[in-house]
Parts: structure tokens; C-alpha cells; sequence
């Protein structure tokens, strides 16, 4: 079977299985073969059952890694500098994207980023053909547009993501495998073209007046705006980037948070967040059950992180204060004296003081709540990241002034005082180090930073175990299976 109608089927099955398992499910007595079924879609209370399975679907509801959830932090991090891996022999193809050196067949890079994303594309796309098809009167205006919209911005979501991993990318836009089984890629370029169209479309459906209420766990029109303004960042275009950033920030519903409340469940600093499943995450992030050692000894009475630090017991006790995910020291370094964000999203384990360990720390990201009295919700996009991508347009556009006055809205909140960047080179790298120490271990934007603005090869290859890696190293290699399955599809370059 094609690879790609493999994918397009797994997706017509999890909507199925996920309607199914979803409450209150209106008794179908006539199987469903196909997601774009008017039965699916001749209902409100379906049509919110089908848009509950795209959010379970993307947000990984087994507890597993995905790019959406948790698999762009993770994978990301690790094939920049921000992220480490405390034990390469053990995860050895996590150990080829830290090293940036993944052999073909990784698994990760097929099952976690490929695949999963590409079941939201054809999920997405379902939703849009099954409410093009469905006829019922019992399908309101309201649902129809939150349908459309949301199917919308999550296919350019998904596809921001396939692009800047994996470079030129086949484009379906349909679910019908006939029309997508034998896709070429796409250029980057064209991929940006769609995502902006498809965002485009939905803020003039969230725009109707007849649009339901925004929620900001759900799609919605200031999130469609501020990816916008990302993507238009990327293809540098600067007036447009400042443009929808200023749209979201303008809006009052959005205000910077302080450090301590970011990330909490109703901070005003979030514009798009997913609700976690308590009962596979237990209120963390997917992520952070990775990031986080089974002791922070931060959280521990004085006495027990002496038994810890006990030089003859420590490397009994090891395991349990070693993350999987560590933050390297050159990150932990990077903030400047006095910033917060190092006191408050950072934390780490020290060792025995005495030989050979010699007090040596390691590093972990703490930002997101973690506990089970610290509710939080999986923050996708923030008002932070609007400053600096306004910060940056207004730098590249000659807006010095005004360029400054954003990133001092972000430093103010860590602590810092106003930059001393004057001039469109000094604001840009002032803008490069805000982003690299208040977006770090968040949806990979440190990796995609530093392949965006061209210094990916001159500060990785410069990081012990990534010596020596080539433009090629910073594309993950398109699946096998799915080249042998399309021979349109071809493999990226140096794999």
C-alpha cells in the first residue's frame, strides 16, 4: 500500500476511533468508511465530536511525543544548543539529532515529526472536504465556520513546522489519497504561500460576525495573526511581520505576564494553548516529564539534598537527579547577570564539591508549572514571541526607536534595564539573544532561529559533537518508505 494513502487512512481511522470514544456520541447505525461522511458532519454535536479528535489527535492523548506536542521542543532543542542529551549511548537516535548527524532511517524523524504532523494535515483536510459535503440544515453557519477555520489554521500550523524541519515538502490538500498519492514536493517558498493563504482565510472566517465565541484553547483569530505575523518573519517580510504582530498586541485581551505567571492556566500572556490530560501527563507539559530529574533537590529539605550530595552516595543516586534532557552549560551561561529568566526557568542539581566531581551543576528547564496543584495548559503561542518579531521587522525596517522599545518590554520583565542597542545591527543580535533566552526549550524556535537568519553552521559546528556538520546536517531526511512508496518524492540532500 502507498505510504501516503497509509497516512491518509490513519487518519480517517483516529477520527473514527476518536468519535467513538468520545461522549455522547449520537448513534450512527450506518458504518463510516470515510471522515468526509455527511454523517459525521450532519450535526453540531458531531461536528464538535470531529473537531475533539483533531485536538486529541494533535495533542497526543496516550502521553506519546509528537512535533505538536512536545516533539518540535524536544527535537528542536536538541539539534541546536539549547538541549543536550545526558546519555547518548542510551538514546542513540535522539544522540544523531544532538549531534546533528541523523542517519536515514530515524525513527524519530519518521514516526514523531513526519507522520504525526502529516495525520493532522489529512485531518484537517477532512474536516474542510466533509463540511463542503455535508447538506444538513442541522450544521449550523457557527460550526461550519469554526470547522473551516480551525481545520485552516491547523493545516498551516502543521505545515510551518513540516517545512522548517524538513525543508521542501509535499502539499496535500485534499483527503482524497487520489489526488495526493503521488505529490512532489513543494519548494519552501510555495509551502509559505499556502500556510499564508490558509491563515489569511481564517481570520476572515473567524472574522464573521456569525463566528463562535474565541476561546483560547481552541483555534482562533488572534492565534491565525500571530502566526501570520511568524510566518511572514520568515520569508522576510518585514511589513507584514510588524504588521499582524501589532494586530495581536494591540488587542487588550494580551498582556506580558510576569516571569512567575507565564505559563499559568489563565495567563493573559497566552493567545493559543492545548489542554493537557491529566490523566497521562498528571498537569506536566509532554515534554517536561523528559526535562525534569526525578529529584530536584531545589524542592528538597537541606538535610535530604545533603544525603544526595553524600560523595558515597551520590552515584548511587545519579540516576535520579540526571534529566534525560539537560540544558548545556554554554545556554545556562548566555544570561546576562541579573537576568530572572535564569533564576526562574532554569533550575539544576549540583554534585559532591570534592574530587572528581567538583561541584560540577547540571542544568535542566523548569518554565512550565510542573505539579499536580500547578494546573497548566500547553502554551502553543504568546505574546512575547510578538514583541520579538516586531522588535526584529521594525530593526530590519529602520524603526530603531520603536524596535528598542519592544525588546525592552521583555527585558523590563526579566529584570534588565533598557538595551543599549542603537543602531539596526546591534537592536537585530539584541533581538537574537532575547529570543535565545526567553523562547528557549519552547517549539524548537532557537533551531529554527538560527537556520532562519543563516548562523546555524558557525555557532553549531562550533559545539563539541557537532563539529564538522554542513547545510545538509540541518534537514531531517524525508522517510524511505515514503520515497519508495512515491516516486515523485525525492530525499533531501547528504542522506
Amino acid at each position: 500500500m502507498k505510504m501516503t494513502y497509509r497516512y491518509f487512512s490513519c487518519a480517517v481511522i483516529s477520527i473514527a476511533l476518536l468519535l467513538t470514544s468520545c461522549k455522547k456520541l449520537v448513534d450512527i447505525d450506518e458504518p463510516i468508511d470515510t471522515v468526509t461522511s455527511a454523517k459525521i458532519f450532519s450535526s453540531d454535536e458531531q461536528a464538535n465530536q470531529t473537531l475533539a479528535g483533531m485536538y486529541s489527535q494533535m495533542v497526543s492523548s496516550d502521553g506519546t511525543l509528537s512535533m505538536l506536542n512536545g516533539g518540535a521542543t524536544m527535537y528542536g532543542g536538541l539539534a541546536a544548543d539549547e538541549l543536550s542529551l545526558s546519555n547518548g549511548v542510551l538514546f542513540a537516535e535522539e544522540q544523531e539529532i544532538n549531534s546533528n548527524k541523523i542517519l536515514v532511517n530515524n525513527s524519530v524523524s519518521e514516526s514523531v515529526l513526519w507522520m504525526q504532523t502529516y495525520k493532522t494535515v489529512y485531518t484537517a483536510n477532512a474536516i474542510m472536504d466533509g463540511e463542503a459535503a455535508s447538506t444538513a440544515v442541522t450544521l449550523t453557519k457557527a460550526k461550519r465556520i469554526e470547522l473551516k477555520a480551525s481545520a485552516r489554521f491547523f493545516r498551516a500550523f502543521s505545515f510551518f513546522y513540516l517545512t522548517n524541519f524538513f525543508g521542501d515538502i509535499p502539499l496535500p490538500l485534499s483527503s482524497d489519497y487520489r489526488k495526493t498519492i503521488r505529490l512532489k514536493r513543494a519548494s519552501q517558498l510555495e509551502v509559505y504561500e499556502q500556510i499564508i493563504a490558509d491563515l489569511k482565510e481564517a481570520i476572515s472566517l473567524f472574522s464573521d460576525p456569525d463566528a463562535p465565541v474565541m476561546s483560547k484553547t481552541k483555534a482562533n483569530k488572534v492565534a491565525a495573526q500571530a502566526l501570520l505575523a511568524r510566518a511572514y518573519l520568515y520569508i522576510k517580510d518585514w511589513d507584514n511581520a510588524e504588521n499582524y504582530a501589532n494586530q495581536v498586541i494591540a488587542n487588550s485581551v494580551y498582556q506580558l505576564e510576569p516571569l512567575k505567571n507565564t505559563f499559568d492556566l489563565n495567563s493573559k500572556e497566552t493567545v493559543l494553548q492545548f489542554t493537557i490530560n491529566p490523566s497521562t501527563n498528571i498537569g506536566k507539559t509532554n515534554e517536561m516529564t523528559h526535562f525534569l530529574p526525578l529529584f530536584p533537590l531545589s524542592l528538597l529539605p537541606v538535610a535530604d539534598q545533603e544525603l544526595f550530595l553524600d560523595p558515597d552516595n551520590y552515584e548511587s543516586f545519579l540516576p535520579a537527579l540526571t534529566p534525560r534532557i539537560i540544558v548545556p552549560e554554554q545556554l545556562a551561561n548566555a544570561f546576562e547577570a541579573g537576568d530572572q529568566r535564569k533564576t526562574a526557568w532554569l533550575d539544576y542539581n549540583p554534585s559532591p564539591v570534592a574530587a572528581p566531581y567538583f561541584g560540577r551543576k547540571t542544568y535542566f528547564a523548569n518554565k512550565y508549572p510542573n505539579s499536580e496543584t500547578d494546573k497548566t495548559n500547553y502554551v502553543l503561542i504568546r505574546l512575547a514571541e510578538l514583541h520579538l518579531i516586531r522588535a526584529e521587522a521594525r530593526a530590519m525596517l529602520n524603526k530603531n526607536n520603536l524596535a528598542a522599545e519592544d525588546i525592552d518590554l521583555i527585558r523590563n520583565k526579566a529584570g534588565l534595564g533598557k538595551t543599549t542597542a542603537v543602531n539596526q545591527e546591534s537592536l537585530l543580535t539584541a533581538v537574537a539573544q532575547e529570543r535565545k533566552v526567553e523562547l528557549f526549550a519552547e517549539w524548537g524556535h532557537r533551531f529554527l532561529d538560527l537556520k532562519r537568519t543563516g548562523k546555524a553552521l558557525s555557532v553549531l559546528s562550533a559545539i563539541p559533537g557537532k563539529e564538522g556538520i554542513t547545510a545538509d546536517d540541518l534537514l531531517f531526511p524525508i522517510p524511505p518508505l515514503e520515497i519508495l512508496a512515491n516516486s515523485n518524492l525525492t530525499q533531501n540532500p547528504g542522506y
